[in-house]
């Protein structure tokens, strides 16, 4: 890809979209004495074209702020892959003159797409960011813990959003499954039965790692992102750390076995049910433990 570095101009100036994207507001070519250098090409032409569009009118909007749109134009360029992993942003002062926007805003929108995991600071000693990463389920889950973090979503919540989705990919790993997603599933289970209850962290990873590995033999990234997402965020909430006896830790065991005997045998209801079941009983504890903290009447049957 090729990245757009305008020749300084030393009367400084910067481009107003206001008046579409080729007008200066202080400082054009005649005045800076010579050509500014080649127009953006590529992806930045597409950038500088679309910002035109949209600040076109002018000011702010009463849904975005200028900064908010130059974060999302640069997260399509790469989710799109028209920026790739390891592809340097323009210069800072060059996306200001790209733009018509203050550095402020330049710096806010790039913020903002680092808290996203989208860019990364280049190494030691180096200026400037770069593209970490384009669409995956780590974009996903990042914008899912942001969004429940954000909002406050209550635990309950939580917990009837995993039962809705969970046993939906139990059901499509009935008709996806590998032979290598069973193994996986079988020799996680193993572990968590070999461990007990004798180590509380390492109970609580593997337990995460078996319903991962369930999500994963549906193959459907988008709903594997989604669960992965829910669980991950109830467990740094420290909801999932809530075992208790090694016959809490027998039960996991059987459930987990149960389910898996129904992807092997390729029964999507019957997955589906005991996944059910499994995530109700363990919804059950924990509103037995905080009654007023899960409130589980919409999921009861009717």
């Amino acid at each position: 890809m090729s990245i757009w570095h305008p020749r300084p101009c030393h009367r400084g100036g910067s481009i107003d979209f206001r008046n579409g994207p080729t007008h200066y507001n202080r400082t054009d070519r005649a005045a800076c004495g010579r050509n500014r250098g080649p127009e953006p090409i590529g992806s930045l032409q597409s950038l500088r074209e679309s910002l035109a569009i949209r600040f076109s009118a002018g000011g702010e909007t009463a849904v975005q702020r200028r900064y908010e749109i130059l974060a999302q134009e640069l997260r399509g360029l790469i989710l799109s892959g028209e920026l790739k992993v390891g592809d340097p942003l323009p210069a800072e002062r060059d996306l200001v003159e790209i733009t018509g926007l203050g550095r402020g805003s330049v710096r806010e929108a790039i913020r903002i797409l680092e808290i996203e995991g989208l860019l990364s600071p280049k190494k030691p000693g180096r200026k400037g960011v770069s593209v970490v990463q384009n669409a995956s389920d780590q974009t996903v889950q990042r914008q899912l813990e942001l969004f429940i973090g954000g909002d406050s979503v209550s635990n309950d919540h939580l917990l009837q959003a995993r039962m809705v989705i969970e046993p939906a990919l139990a059901r499509i790993a009935c008709d996806m499954r590998t032979d290598d997603d069973i193994e996986a599933m079988r020799a996680i289970n193993a572990r968590i039965e070999a461990i007990g209850n004798a180590d509380r962290g390492a109970l609580v990873q593997l337990n995460l790692d078996w319903h991962s590995q369930m999500f994963a033999a549906s193959h459907n990234d988008l709903l594997v992102a989604i669960a992965i997402g829910l669980t991950e965020t109830q467990h740094r909430a420290g909801v999932m750390g809530q075992y208790g006896s090694q016959e809490h830790v027998r039960l996991m065991v059987e459930a987990h076995g149960k389910i898996l005997e129904s992807i092997i045998a390729r029964d999507g209801e019957r997955a589906y049910r005991r996944t059910y079941l499994h995530l109700r009983g363990y919804a059950d504890t924990l509103a037995k433990k905080n009654p007023r903290e899960f409130d589980l009447t919409p999921l009861n049957p009717r």
